[in-house]
């Protein structure tokens, strides 16, 4: 940390406090603001007149980006996996990780990501019949990461056959046959065969150093990572000590666990640098799986609705026990079915053993009825969103929900005005990381690629450029309970902020997710670029 105080000067500082929104130079010092203001008051500062001064040129500063769900040590391991995003068919995909295999020994794995079968011509999963053309054992995940696809090598590893006990989601054939594909419960089986047969030492440690690297690059000077055991997605504290030990460790990092930890400890135990965050659960599956559970027959598929992951008796002590310690609790939540279990477990828990400091949070929130969100404005539950899942799920939606259902499917716009605090992330690696690409999707709410429909889909729910950094910083820093450190720039807090080349503000709409980051500095020290 850099101790002599520091000025920078001549730039145009959005704070994101409501008190102070604008600022023309903020001071620096022992890692947190010590004033932000008019250029002339910030410079009467007692500190000010022997700190080393920065000009920044005129140019944008925003507090630091805080990504409040994501899943980190996942993305760092998938890093190493064939990329499938690109992928226009199956036999596309198939062609790619053959390619892989040539390279490899006949008994590694061959691990594929983000493919998005909605795009394949075939509009299905790759199953083990497909996957079977290549010999080594083949994993792939669904850029979800709710479904999961597996040759026939990969599933024998694992110790999945037609004639075992097997958990629901691993998908059967009309003999009873495991397909190859898994949905939701079933995946850890397949990732603790993968993981055994694909060690990786010290690339862990590298490969959450780059992460963290790319993350700055983008802006982010914090995050929340989180475990999805079921998934095969595991979080742990120490790679990210040993990243610390190392002066490696970028990002503040608090962390979610699907289990509650021993000793009483309550959230946000840790300091800083690393946190414990609280419990994550998942109340249903995935939208793009239909497992997420609805009051409504998803469109196409008679009397299916999806399924609760938690009879709901079970899920609210699990809730209660959590309230009872001290543990904020974040549960993955898509439909409105599984909406109203959380909803009455987080009241009865807070009615029960009231803790006005904690705050639950609700992450998704893909389909919210009115009556639900007044309930969460009304519990101070906070709601988690993806805007970036919105630009690469219009058709899924539309697909899937009914027509009367569309119009209060990601409607975060009417989840606002009606009280509920929203924080912004990515879900990384079930989408891309760059915060700039959820930015671009909450003003403009078009699909990725084709930027269509015209003028937005649903364009009532589209947020304004302020009311989108705020949910990447403000209220993100609030999620995590660091609302008094962190999430806006002000006197007293860490000095997290980011030195923009572009200035949103003066760019066209449609190029917002093309914003360049000339710098970023966390507790005051550039762990992104140069100034």
């Amino acid at each position: 940390m850099n101790e002599r105080a520091r000025l920078f000067e001549n730039c145009r500082v959005k704070t994101m406090d409501t008190e102070v929104p604008e600022a023309g130079a903020l001071l620096v010092n022992a890692g947190k603001v010590e004033a932000v203001g008019r250029m002339h008051d910030v410079r009467m500062h007692p500190l000010a007149k022997k700190a080393e001064k920065t000009d920044l040129g005129d140019r944008r500063v925003i507090p630091g980006i805080i990504d409040s769900h994501l899943h980190f040590a996942a993305w760092s391991e998938g890093k190493k996996a064939v990329d499938l995003s690109g992928c226009r068919s199956i036999a596309e995909v198939v062609e790619k990780l053959t390619e892989r295999a040539s390279t490899l020994p006949p008994d590694a794995w061959v691990r594929g990501m983000h493919f998005d079968h909605s795009r394949f011509i075939e509009n299905r999963l790759p199953d083990r019949s497909d996957l079977d053309a290549v010999k080594n054992p083949v994993l792939l995940t669904r850029l979800c990461y709710h479904a999961h696809c597996a040759n026939s090598r990969a599933l024998e590893l694992a110790g999945i056959s037609g004639d075992a006990d097997l958990p629901e989601g691993i998908q059967r054939d009309g003999t009873g046959d495991p397909t190859g594909v898994v949905l939701e419960s079933g995946a850890d089986l397949l990732f603790d065969a993968f993981r055994k047969g694909s060690p990786d030492g010290s690339d862990t440690l590298k490969g959450l150093s780059d992460c963290m690297r790319e993350m700055a690059s983008y802006g982010v000077t914090s995050i929340n990572t989180t475990s999805a055991k079921h998934l095969g997605i595991d979080e742990s504290f120490g790679p990210y000590q040993e990243l610390r030990r190392r002066g490696e460790l970028l990002q503040r990092v608090t962390i979610h666990f699907n289990d509650l930890l021993p000793y009483g400890i309550a959230s946000f135990f840790g300091d800083d640098r690393i946190r414990f965050g609280g419990l994550k659960l998942f109340a249903d599956g995935g939208f793009c799986a239909r497992t997420g559970a609805m009051s409504f027959d998803y469109k196409g598929m008679p009397g299916h609705r999806g399924e609760l992951n938690y009879e709901p008796g079970i899920f609210s002590r699990i809730v209660l026990e959590a309230q009872i310690q001290g543990v904020q609790v974040a549960v993955h939540t898509v439909g409105d079915r599984a909406m109203d279990m959380v909803l009455d477990a987080f009241e009865a828990a807070m009615t029960a053993h009231p803790r006005p400091w904690l705050r639950h949070r609700i992450i998704h929130c893909y389909i919210v009825r009115p009556d639900q969100a007044k309930r969460m404005a009304s519990l101070k539950v906070i709601g988690d969103i993806q805007p970036v899942f919105l630009a690469d799920e219009i058709d899924i939606a539309e697909s899937g929900v009914p027509e009367d259902i569309l119009p209060i499917s990601y409607a975060w716009r009417s989840l606002r005005e009606t009280g509920v605090l929203l924080a912004g992330s990515s879900d990384c690696p079930a989408a891309l990381p760059n915060p700039w690409l959820g930015v671009d999707a909450a003003v403009n709410r078009v699909r990725a690629h084709e930027r269509t429909p015209v003028g937005g889909w649903f364009p009532k729910q589209k947020f304004s450029l302020d009311e989108t950094i705020e949910l990447f910083t403000r209220n993100s820093a609030i999620a995590l309970g660091m609302g008094d450190m962190a999430g806006t720039i002000e006197a007293g807090k860490f000095a997290d902020f980011v030195v923009l080349e572009d200035d949103p503000w003066s760019l066209p709409a449609e190029d917002l997710s093309k914003t360049r980051v000339k710098a970023t500095f966390r507790g005051g020290e550039c762990i992104y670029g140069k100034i």
